[in-house]
């Protein structure tokens, strides 16, 4: 029996007609279907035919990070494609590849190591402890889809 290997692709993505502290909504189901729409166009059936098993298992409206789940291999045709997508549902967007790793363990690694930069950051913005509380919940709240 071979064992799957799959890698975990985190992405930021931010539109461009909102502010950066601005939460963005974007569905699982949508992300996918335009990511696929997108590779069919650029690598044809032998692209999307590789694209089976994949999956957004999280994503963060606060600081705008999704991680995706693709196989090993196929995974480059995403990240090629990423920096191409412009829209995120109605709105206008940039992706951006901020880690590939092989573990969600390292994923989440770096995304604490994100966050935590983050909230050094923007902590300064907010005034009165009950305001600066919120925005750590926030931004350490961990989402499946």
């Amino acid at each position: 029996m071979v064992r799957v290997k799959y890698r975990y692709i985190l992405v930021q993505i931010r539109c461009n007609n909102r502010e950066d502290t601005a939460p963005v909504t974007i569905e699982s189901n949508t992300l996918l279907k335009y990511i696929r729409e997108n590779i069919e166009r650029y690598y044809g059936e032998f692209g999307i035919a590789s694209m089976l098993r994949t999956n957004v298992i999280y994503f963060n409206a606060k600081t705008h990070l999704c991680i995706i789940q693709a196989m090993h291999g196929p995974h480059r045709f995403i990240t090629s494609i990423l920096p191409l997508l412009t829209v995120a549902g109605p709105e206008i967007a940039r992706y951006r590849t901020l880690y590939v790793g092989a573990t969600l363990m390292q994923c989440n690694k770096f995304i604490l190591k994100y966050q935590q930069r983050y909230i050094n950051k923007t902590l300064g913005e907010y005034r009165g402890m009950g305001q600066k509380l919120k925005m750590i919940e926030d931004v350490t709240k961990m989402r499946r889809l």
